[in-house]
């Protein structure tokens, strides 16, 4: 009899045979089912974010010098592209020298850098800064203004041929340089501006 009950009956392999198919489908059912629901809250939580966690509110002194921080990041993005732009603009008046530009493709050429220069002098004078650093960047900005006016002086000279105005792109390229050196001296002795030599 023992063996009879350990032996399952062709009714009860018949039962057996339906059913676990059906069960192992369920069960894979369930396993993507669990599978999904963790893929989709974890996308869902990137797409919010972490929680939020409490932070302590941001002292006085924290805050100056975030705004220090920023200020000091501005001020060297817009010296980096203004340092970029001479360069670029020294170049092609290089060509010019060389006779490898004639005047009317330099005037095309300066054209298009004097909007370059009036954006880099918009910038400048968007800045905020810090009271301690509003002289230096006034000093900046003139730089930028000077050197802006000594290429349309320059652009005039190429157009008449006119040496007083070459004269005078020369004296206020000067000036900008002048202007620039001020500043620098204003903002070396914070320590803060990678930019100052």
């Amino acid at each position: 009899m023992l063996n009879m009950k350990s032996t399952p009956s062709k009714e009860r392999k018949k039962y057996y045979r339906l059913w676990m198919p059906i069960l192992g489908a369920a069960v894979v059912g369930i396993i993507v089912l669990v599978l999904v629901l963790v893929l989709v809250s974890s996308s869902m939580q990137q797409q919010v974010g972490p929680a939020p966690s409490i932070r302590p509110a941001a002292s006085p002194n924290s805050l100056a010098q975030d705004s220090i921080a920023l200020f000091v990041n501005s001020f060297e993005k817009v010296v980096n592209e203004a340092h970029n732009l001479t360069q670029s603009y020294q170049h092609e008046a290089g060509k010019w020298k060389t006779h490898q530009y004639d005047n009317k493709t330099m005037i095309s050429i300066t054209n298009n850098y004097l909007l370059k220069y009036e954006n880099l002098v918009n910038e400048s004078k968007a800045l905020h800064p810090p009271k301690q650093y509003q002289n230096a960047t006034d000093l900046y900005t003139k730089s930028l203004e000077s050197e802006l006016q000594s290429y349309t002086h320059f652009r005039n000279y190429l157009s008449t041929n006119n040496t007083a105005e070459n004269e005078l792109s020369t004296r206020l390229l000067s000036d900008a340089f002048r202007y620039e050196v001020d500043s620098f001296k204003e903002l070396k002795s914070s320590g803060l501006f990678t930019i100052v030599p």
